[in-house]
């Protein structure tokens, strides 16, 4: 996966965000002290996006921080438990995504998944 580029994923000159505020798809704040309208936003742009799945898949390769695909940081981590996903070794996990997995809420997010769909 390493050699793989986000064009690989999807057509990055389709993607709604494109020419959009950087700064609403990556708030300074961690997740719980952000504005809820902050991340709405770029989650709306996202619903509205023709590569909302590829720039997902994308991200829960390669992008640890961010809103992509219409998701925040932690959403992706419970996706990558999911599907066995490590991101590379150079990507660091934000601040909020690694406090989630140390206090186990993540695992039991997946746990909690996993379970509704037995």
């Amino acid at each position: 996966m390493e050699s793989l580029d986000i064009k690989d994923f999807f057509d990055t000159t389709k993607a709604a965000c494109r020419g959009k505020d950087i700064t609403l798809f990556y708030p300074n704040l961690p997740p719980r002290h952000r504005k809820p309208s902050q991340t709405e936003t770029a989650r709306q742009i996202c619903q509205e996006c023709k590569v909302i799945d590829g720039c997902l898949e994308y991200s829960l390769y390669f992008e640890p921080l961010g809103v992509w695909g219409g998701k925040n940081e932690v959403e992706r981590e419970i996706l990558r438990r999911q599907k066995h996903i490590d991101l590379p070794a150079d990507r660091k996990a934000s601040h909020s995504v690694r406090r989630s997995v140390n206090s186990g809420r993540v695992d039991r997010m997946v746990r909690r998944l996993e379970s509704a769909n037995d």
